[in-house]
């Protein structure tokens, strides 16, 4: 994988994260809706550890990421290339589903 298509594939599932998390805190706040993932629930109403669990950790993973997927022999690149896909389809749902909950919450709220 080149350099520059992992590096705008890695920018999206950031992109995606941190709008899961706005997405995430909106709709707990709106009343109705719960953290499904039980690792982020005591920490997703917090904003500094919301902050550093969804903003700050996520990218410095993703530069490691990418720094070390130069190391990588084609195998191993072509691995790393399927979970970022499937991540970034992971990401692409999950949005998908709090638009939709928005939705939702706009017609019957």
């Amino acid at each position: 994988m080149n350099d520059r298509r992992l590096s705008r594939k890695l920018r999206l599932i950031y992109a995606l994260n941190i709008a899961d998390w706005i997405c995430t805190v909106t709709l707990l706040r709106s009343g109705g809706f719960y953290e499904a993932n039980p690792l982020m629930r005591p920490l997703i109403g917090e904003p500094l550890s919301g902050l550093i669990v969804k903003g700050l950790l996520p990218a410095v993973l993703l530069v490691l990421v990418s720094r070390l997927s130069r190391r990588l022999e084609t195998r191993e690149s072509l691995l790393l290339n399927r979970f970022i896909s499937f991540v970034l389809a992971l990401y692409s749902v999950l949005c998908t589903v709090h638009i939709m909950n928005f939705i939702v919450c706009r017609i019957v709220g």
